[in-house]
C-alpha cells in the first residue's frame, strides 16, 4: 500500500478553485444509460426485479457529498465536535461518526478519512453539509484549521452486492479486506464501508475514466440498489429530514464503531454518555421488510396498526424486488415483534429482520 497519497490527489485537495459542475458528470451518466430524477442517477435500464440477480454493481452516489477540513488543527478540531476518535484516522484507517448538538441529537453523520497530513475528509449526505459547516464552523476560529464543502471536488462512487470484491480486485493492485480500511489508488481513495459495499472517493477529473475502467467488472445500477446494500447493513446516514432528532444510540452507531465511549469529552457527550451507562434506550433502528413496492421517504411517521399510535420514523427506504421494500426505522422496542404498521395512511404487513451486528455490549 502507498505510504502517501499520489501526487494527483494532493494538488486536488489543495485546489479549492477547481469545479467541475456536476450537470457535466450527469451529462456522462445520461451517455452512460443513466436516468437522472432529482440530480440523481436512479436507474441504467434494471428494475428493482433485477435486483436479486445482480453480484456487482456501480451507482453514482449522487446524494453524498464531502466537508472537507485542512490545517494541522483539523483532527484536534474535530475531535471536540465528533463521536469517534479522531486521532485514529491516518491514510489506513477511516472512521465512521457523528456530530451533535450540545443536547446529543445529531446534526450528521459521516465517514472520515485523512488521506493526507492534516487533511480530513468527511463524507456525510449531500444536504447536510453545509448546514454541519455553519454549526461546528464558528468554532474553528479557534484552531488551525479550515472548513469547506468540497462536494463538487469528487464523484463518489458506490460498488456494492454478493461479488463486488471479487469485481473490484482487476481494477486495484492492492484490495481493503477489513471494514474502514483504506487503500490509495493513483486517483482514487477505496474504503471497505461493509461486507458487500466499498465507497470509491474519485477526484472530478478522473472520473469519467475511472467509471468507465469498473463498467468493466461491474454493472452500472441506480442508486437505489446502493440503498438497499446500506439497508442490509445496518448502516443509515443522518438526512436532512432526520437533522436533530435523534441521538446516536437511536442508529445503532454504538455497535458500528461510530461512537468511542473512551475518548476525551466533545459537544453532546454527557448525553450520549449517559444514555450508554445510565438510561435505558427505548428507541432503535430495526430493519423492516414491508409487504409493499413503493418504498416510504425517509422521515415518513410510522403508527401502530392495532393503536394509530406514532411508534417510529423511517430513516431511509428502498425497493428490494417487484413486490417488497426494505426499510431501517427508529422504532420502539415493543414494536420489535410487530406484524404490520400504518404508513402513509396504508396498513402494511410487515417482518422484523436481522442486522449483521450485534447490539449487546462487547
Amino acid at each position: 500500500m502507498p505510504e502517501q497519497l499520489p501526487i494527483k490527489i494532493v494538488k486536488q485537495m489543495a485546489n479549492t478553485n477547481h469545479t467541475d459542475p456536476m450537470n457535466e458528470w450527469q451529462v456522462f451518466l445520461t451517455q452512460q444509460g443513466a436516468i437522472i430524477s432529482d440530480g440523481l442517477a436512479t436507474a441504467f435500464g434494471e428494475s428493482p426485479a433485477d435486483y436479486p440477480a445482480l453480484k456487482a454493481t456501480l451507482s453514482d452516489l449522487g446524494d453524498q457529498g464531502v466537508l472537507a477540513l485542512k490545517g494541522v488543527d483539523s483532527k484536534r478540531f474535530l475531535q471536540g465536535q465528533s463521536t469517534s476518535d479522531t486521532s485514529l484516522l491516518d491514510e489506513h484507517t477511516s472512521l465512521p461518526g457523528a456530530i451533535c448538538n450540545p443536547k446529543g441529537r445529531m446534526f450528521t453523520s459521516y465517514q472520515a478519512l485523512e488521506p493526507v497530513a492534516d487533511s480530513v475528509l468527511l463524507v456525510m449526505h449531500r444536504s447536510l453539509v453545509d448546514t454541519t459547516i455553519d454549526n461546528i464552523g464558528k468554532y474553528a476560529a479557534f484552531f488551525k484549521t479550515t472548513l469547506s464543502n468540497a462536494s463538487d471536488e469528487y464523484r463518489l462512487l458506490g460498488i456494492s452486492g454478493p461479488d463486488c470484491e471479487a469485481a473490484l480486485e482487476p481494477c486495484f493492485d492492492v484490495m481493503p479486506t477489513a471494514i474502514n480500511q483504506i487503500v490509495i489508488s493513483d486517483d482514487c481513495l477505496l474504503l471497505r464501508i461493509s461486507a458487500k459495499q466499498f465507497l470509491l472517493i474519485v477526484i472530478a477529473d478522473a472520473a469519467e475514466a475511472v467509471w468507465l475502467k469498473l463498467t468493466s467488472t461491474c454493472t452500472p445500477t441506480g442508486i437505489s440498489y446502493w440503498h438497499l446494500q446500506s439497508i442490509q447493513a445496518g448502516l443509515a446516514p443522518v438526512r436532512a429530514e432526520t437533522f436533530e432528532q435523534f441521538v446516536p444510540q437511536m442508529f445503532n452507531l454504538q455497535a458500528t464503531g461510530a461512537v468511542n465511549f473512551k475518548k476525551g469529552c466533545y459537544t453532546g457527550q454527557e448525553i450520549v454518555a449517559r444514555m450508554q451507562y445510565l438510561g435505558k434506550l427505548k428507541r432503535r433502528t430495526y430493519r423492516v421488510i414491508i409487504d409493499a413496492s413503493n418504498p416510504p421517504k425517509t422521515g415518513t411517521e410510522i403508527y401502530a396498526s392495532e393503536t394509530n399510535k406514532l411508534v417510529g420514523t423511517v430513516l431511509m427506504a428502498a425497493p428490494a424486488n417487484q413486490r417488497s421494500t426494505e426499510m431501517l426505522a427508529v422504532l420502539h422496542e415493543e414494536q420489535a415483534d410487530a406484524a404490520s404498521f400504518i404508513i402513509d395512511g396504508e396498513t402494511v404487513k410487515v417482518r422484523i429482520a436481522e442486522l449483521p451486528y450485534s447490539l449487546i455490549p462487547s
